[in-house]
């Protein structure tokens, strides 16, 4: 394996001496095969996700102002166009798998910030909060891993 395969690519199987024997290695090739395809399934519910909440904020922009300004964000206009384009344009970027890494580093920094609204400002702790801490899981996986091997980075193979 190259260092780009085991960097980048979801889909190469890891034959490392620290990988853990399966104990049905009969089950391998159904691994090969769901991988990729769990990495797409992943990255297009994120971003069908993240555009379904970005709409809303790009189609009603005063509300979108109104939102970020309650929660203490200012200049909330700035912060709130910038919110509302990064969802869905992102939310688009992860679905297709282009600037992937980018639109997915951006998310996960959108729904870290709506953790700490939930648990810090709002005091729901944990059970407020979790979803969205499942969601910057998910998203930071595409930071790390990249859009896979069904993506346009890898169809032109580019990516951040």
């Amino acid at each position: 394996m190259t260092t780009t395969d085991t960097n980048t690519n979801l889909e190469t199987r890891d034959t490392s001496a620290t990988r853990p024997t399966l104990v049905l290695p009969k089950l391998a090739p159904i691994y090969d095969a769901l991988t990729p395809i769990s990495h797409l399934l992943l990255r297009v519910i994120c971003g069908v996700a993240l555009m379904v909440h970005g709409w809303p904020k790009i189609t009603n922009p005063l509300g979108a102002t109104e939102m970020v300004a309650g929660i203490g964000f200012a200049p909330a206009a700035f912060w709130s166009v910038a919110l509302s384009l990064f969802e869905f344009m992102g939310g688009l970027f992860l679905l297709v798998g282009l600037l992937t890494r980018f639109a997915a580093a951006g998310a996960t920094v959108i729904l870290l910030v709506t953790v700490y609204f939930h648990w810090v400002q709002l005091g729901q702790g944990y059970s407020g909060s979790e979803l969205s801490l499942i969601w910057a899981a998910a998203t930071l996986t595409f930071v790390a891993r990249g859009g896979g091997k069904y993506s346009i980075d890898r169809l032109i193979g580019k990516e951040l």
